[in-house]
């Protein structure tokens, strides 16, 4: 298998387009959720790296970077699956990525060549990551637990460390617990997708849709608090007088809608965000606890009405719950605790560009680049005001299309005032028809009707009023404080094991996600009715 190159990459300019190395299909699905913005140099060299352990393909990362926004690449795992002998997608893509064999068919996934040989190169790569997930899951609580204590304390040392010590410790700690981190987030995920996917499977047979989605939520009353819940359970419980502001900066103050950035500073940095988060709190109709109980009771009735409709079946579909609920718990720590560790990162690196007095312009180099830097090598230096350009370029476009078939071209994609925002397909437009009804992936079960308020940015939560529909391209849980203020969440991008739609589902809030286009199709003060277990949201009435 021939290695790809990169003809849309310039290192000298930051430019970056990986859509011009072949025919393939895209998908942000995903990534969006974990990586809402344009990417830093430095930031997308850490995410290249990590996501370099899990090549499937010699020569065909997984994830790429289209102008500045990572994406999965659909046709390596299509293809990786194909090669194995599998369906281009099973139901666990669709848990994990929103992507199915029922709405990928409508694209035909443009699929890579391989050989016979290549079979044993996938089939090896294959192996070593199932075993490194197995590795992972068995061996990561404890690593979890103490890496609190290990970030705040390296955090406020890696000021004190010279060019020589901080080099070295960069090299022999830092790189190996990213990595290390890399597999927090990926191996629950892994696991809890085969799990969860199986196991919807066989509820909705028993069950019915809402009830199943009842079930696979309140994953906080099977485990504890889950990691996810923490910024807006925490902010509650300070506004109540029953946590601490320092306990909640120490417990979440590296979460924030931004936090895959590395350049982004945390909230635990700004000195007023945890009031103004408070005040905004203090528009809700009801404390998140009364949320958590209420779900608590769905869950229970749900519960009763499955022992009562499958007694043969229920200790087996009951342990089966428990464990899907350990594994999501797992992944939501994985993931808190890896967002920690990239405040670390960011700190290594604001010490470097002190150390060269780059201040945040050391964003603009790449990882391997700042180790070169402190190794004394500064050629790249020269690079920076180059890239800082590109970067200003790539903000100042919209946010591409979910799906992307083949090259595609940022620039000339946002001058077209009818460009598509949910599927860029210039080789088979599909046509869709206009309809009342948006139809998603169910994220969060329950009904509910309002107005419509379309957000951008959670920086504009304040604009949401309790009651209203919040319909955003995605969320994260950087947005979460903002849920329980909301009827009712649908988003363009998301799956059901996306991190905002388990929280959305823990608070007991009707969620769609993954509806590709619902930004475009809806305006703020259109009233709809959002049925969140069956994936639909429809238009009662249009805004005059």
């Amino acid at each position: 298998m021939k290695t790809a190159y990169i003809p849309g990459c310039n290192p000298t300019t930051g430019e970056w387009n990986d859509s011009l190395t072949g025919d393939y299909l895209w998908s942000s699905v995903n990534t969006r959720e974990a990586v809402p913005d344009v990417m830093t140099p430095y930031t997308w060299s850490a995410i290249r790296s990590s996501f370099d352990q899990m090549i499937m393909l010699p020569g065909y990362p997984p994830v790429g970077n289209i102008c500045g926004r990572a994406y999965n690449n659909g046709s390596v795992g299509a293809t990786a699956f194909r090669a194995l002998g599998l369906k281009t997608f099973d139901a666990a893509s669709a848990e994990l990525y929103g992507v199915d064999s029922n709405s990928v068919g409508e694209w035909d996934v443009p699929l890579i060549p391989f050989g016979f040989s290549d079979r044993f190169l996938v089939l090896r790569n294959a192996l070593r990551i199932m075993s490194a997930v197995r590795k992972t899951i068995k061996n990561m609580e404890p690593r979890v637990a103490g890496n609190l204590t290990w970030c705040e304390t390296e955090r406020r040392r890696v000021h004190e460390r010279s060019r020589e010590e901080l080099l070295d410790w960069a090299q022999t700690f830092l790189y190996p617990r990213f990595i290390e981190c890399f597999w927090w987030m990926v191996s629950p995920a892994m696991s809890q997708s085969e799990v969860v996917s199986k196991l919807r499977r066989d509820l909705l047979k028993r069950a019915g849709a809402e009830d199943t989605v009842a079930l696979l939520s309140n994953v906080s009353g099977e485990e504890g608090l889950l990691a996810s819940l923490g910024p807006v359970v925490g902010l509650d419980r300070v506004r109540r007088g029953l946590m601490s502001r320092d306990e909640y900066i120490l417990q979440y103050g590296h979460r924030c809608p931004h936090e895959a950035e590395i350049s982004s500073p945390r909230p635990a940095e700004n000195p007023n965000w945890i009031e103004e988060q408070i005040e905004g709190l203090s528009k809700l109709p009801a404390d998140v606890d009364a949320l958590l109980a209420e779900q608590r009771a769905k869950y229970e009735a749900a519960l009763d009405r499955l022992r009562e409709s499958s007694p043969r079946d229920y200790n087996i579909l009951l342990k089966r719950l428990k464990e899907a609920a350990r594994l999501t718990c797992l992944r939501e720590k994985g993931r808190s605790e890896s967002i920690r560790l990239v405040w670390v990162a960011r700190e290594f690196a604001l010490r470097a560009g002190e150390l060269n007095d780059l201040g945040n312009d050391i964003f603009f180099l790449e990882y391997d680049e700042v180790i070169e830097l402190l190794k004394g090598q500064k050629s790249k230096i020269a690079f920076i005001p180059a890239r800082k350009e590109t970067y200003k370029k790539y903000n100042a476009l919209p946010p591409y299309p979910t799906i992307i078939v083949g090259c595609f071209d940022p620039f000339v994609w946002a001058a077209d005032p009818n460009r598509p925002t949910d599927i860029y397909d210039p080789k088979q437009v599909i046509k869709k028809q206009f309809t009342n009804t948006i139809q998603g992936l169910p994220g969060s079960a329950g009904r509910a009707e309002g107005q419509v308020r379309v957000l951008h940015s959670p920086e504009q939560g304040a604009q949401l009023q309790a009651g209203e529909i919040l319909v955003a391209v995605t969320t994260n849980v950087g947005w979460t404080p903002i849920f329980p203020r909301a009827a009712a969440v649908v988003t363009d991008v998301g799956a059901p094991l996306s991190h905002a739609a388990i929280v959305a589902r823990e608070l007991g809030i009707p969620a769609v996600v993954g509806c590709l286009n619902a930004t475009k199709l809806l305006q703020t003060g259109d009233r709809v009715r959002v049925d969140g277990a069956q994936g639909l949201v429809e238009i009662l009435n249009r805004k005059e």
